[in-house]
């Protein structure tokens, strides 16, 4: 039975896209494809086929994993192994068994030399479609990639319910599973790869985590290209703005609540909205970013749209003074990551270079100049990023490397280097410090160190650095209390810590809910959120006068001013607790 179909039929199953886009191209499902090949086998008399991922290129080599018992009858070899890549459906090519394999872990490899003379481009492979198989929780869709049953490029239409993962091993059960599909895929509702099918008998499917794969095949020395587009530190999926959040839940659905004066909520009307409102167009995102009057967010494919205020062309697309349904960003440019600051935006591409647009009188966009941009053009300094936020007028992103740099605005030090002037290309923040995590707010910017240690820098006024004073400063300055850090969000005239252990806290001010403790601990360093005792959380943000943090188990809470509807509770009455959002989006 031929199960190839279009991503956007699984989503129509999933109530996510309407049937009038079900024929429209999808590059996930293309990218996968690509990345899958058919692999046939011989033993003796008999005959073996499956699948296999692409996971290299070198030196005109392609390199590929599978699941061992493919191309080996346990320890025994079998012969003539032809690999068939989509490019060249019908044209299978000789490939050899690589020396290495696991019989236990079921995983091998096999190469194909001679790229070029087959007609393969090894430039074509999309390499970045590795997802994270460390969130999925029971119940969680997952699909299969294979050649079930001898059909080639097959992914399937319904999806299974991921059971459990066991250390290196993922659990499902499938009415999906043929033979064939071993040593294909198993993805996530992204269609990103999490796994490496073992099995292909119903009704219990198995396969070794992504993860696993690639840490034994970097072991044996394999060049491995196969990455994450998306990792877990630049995925921003609950944020909140000047007055109102945004959050996109685990199947890739953004709703927004509050303030809607300018189109930041991105549903399509002028009003408030005190529940969570789905944004317009049913794309599927993987990350929201809530800024002052406009919002963004970054597609499963990659795609930066944003909507909301444009007077200063901080949407990036061409939406006049402002649009109430998302806007692709112009440029195609495929974004990992998308920040909303005050009147302008920043994205982090896939191959970490960053680009900004919007407002720039103070050269936070990071080209050089201070000229405003409607487009996206790119930040100076030739440095690769693994994340980025824009704050008020200035932006902060780490490398690599693990070090961060800062531009825009300086009046009060918030570009952390020492200094009060005005930069409009990156600085390196003082103190030689590595971060893993960086949040800019009003005036000021907080990081999290590789050990947990937390930083604050510039503005002060309010006590939002958590160093016990209230003078601002120039260089980092680290925070309060000895605690150890996950993250820190700075907001406008706050700042918001979660512990590794999920606990929240605040410091500074952005009005007496948003900071109210049950201590009687000075607001300028961290206090525990007021009724917060027994709440665990795995990620917490803070916009101007409310926060919010979600859970591991998916439940959005929201405390402080509320406006316009910003605590997501049907009401407009601030609270000093967190108050669960309702309905949950």
């Amino acid at each position: 039975m031929k199960r190839s179909v279009c991503l956007a039929a699984i989503y129509i199953l999933a109530g996510i896209f309407p049937v009038a886009q079900s024929q429209a191209p999808d590059p996930l499902r293309e990218d996968i494809m690509r990345l899958l090949v058919r692999i046939d086998a011989k033993l003796a008399d008999s005959d073996s086929f499956g699948a296999g991922i692409v996971i290299g290129a070198q030196n005109d080599q392609i390199y590929i994993v599978t699941a061992n018992h493919v191309v080996r009858d346990g320890t025994q070899p079998r012969h003539d192994v032809q690999v068939e890549f989509r490019g060249l459906r019908g044209k299978p090519v000789p490939a050899v068994l690589a020396s290495h394999f696991d019989v236990g872990e079921d995983l091998a490899v096999v190469t194909v030399a001679n790229a070029k003379l087959h007609g393969i481009d090894v430039n074509s492979f999309p390499f970045d479609r590795v997802g994270d198989p460390a969130v999925l929780t029971r119940g969680d869709p997952v699909f299969l990639a294979g050649h079930p049953q001898g059909v080639p490029w097959s992914l399937s239409v319904t999806p299974d319910g991921f059971i459990e993962s066991d250390e290196e091993w993922l659990r499902f059960e499938s009415k999906s599973l043929y033979p064939g599909d071993s040593g294909g895929a198993l993805l996530n509702f992204h269609l990103e790869i999490v796994g490496l099918l073992r099995k292909d008998e119903q009704p219990n499917g198995e396969a070794l985590s992504i993860t696993k794969v690639l840490a034994m095949l970097k072991e044996w020395g394999y060049p491995v290209t196969l990455r994450q587009r998306f990792t877990i530190a630049n995925l921003e999926t609950l944020s909140t703005g000047a007055g109102h959040t945004c959050y996109v839940n685990a199947h890739g659905v953004a709703s927004c609540w509050g303030s809607n004066s300018d189109g930041e909520l991105g549903n399509g009307t002028p009003n408030d909205n005190a529940q969570p409102s789905p944004v317009r167009g049913r794309l599927v995102f993987v990350s929201v970013s809530a800024g002052s009057d406009h919002s963004c967010g970054v597609t499963a494919t990659a795609a930066a749209f944003c909507w909301g205020d444009n007077t200063t062309g901080q949407l990036g697309g061409d939406a006049g003074e402002g649009s109430r349904s998302p806007v692709p960003v112009s440029g195609a440019i495929p974004f990992a990551a998308v920040s909303a600051g005050l009147d302008h935006s920043c994205g982090l591409t896939t191959n970490g270079a960053v680009y900004c647009w919007g407002s720039n009188e103070h050269g936070q966009l990071g080209n050089g100049n201070k000229t405003a941009s409607a487009t996206p053009v790119p930040v100076g300094g030739g440095h690769t990023f693994s994340s980025v936020r824009a704050g008020t007028l200035f932006t902060c992103g780490i490398t690599n490397s693990g070090s961060a740099y800062c531009w825009g605005a300086n009046t009060i030090g918030q570009l952390g280097n020492g200094s009060k002037a005005d930069s409009p290309v990156p600085l390196l923040v003082s103190g030689g410090l590595n971060f893993s995590s960086i949040s800019t707010g009003g005036a000021h910017a907080c990081g999290v160190t590789t050990g947990g240690k937390g930083y604050c820098w510039g503005d002060n006024d309010h006590g939002q650095l958590g160093d016990s004073s209230d003078s601002s400063s120039l260089v980092p300055a680290p925070v309060a209390a000895g605690l150890t850090f996950a993250f820190i969000s700075a907001g406008k005239t706050f700042s918001c810590g979660l512990t590794r252990a999920g606990a929240p806290y605040c410091w500074g001010w952005g009005n007496d809910a948003v900071t109210a403790s049950e201590t009687d601990a000075p607001t300028n360093v961290p206090a525990p959120v007021f009724g917060s005792k027994d709440l665990v959380l795995k990620s917490i943000s803070a916009g101007q006068t409310h926060a919010c943090g979600l859970t591991a188990g998916g439940e959005v809470y929201c405390w402080g001013m509320n406006n316009y509807g910003q605590l997501g509770n049907g009401s407009k009455d601030e609270s000093v607790r967190p108050v669960l959002v309702s309905p949950q989006p």
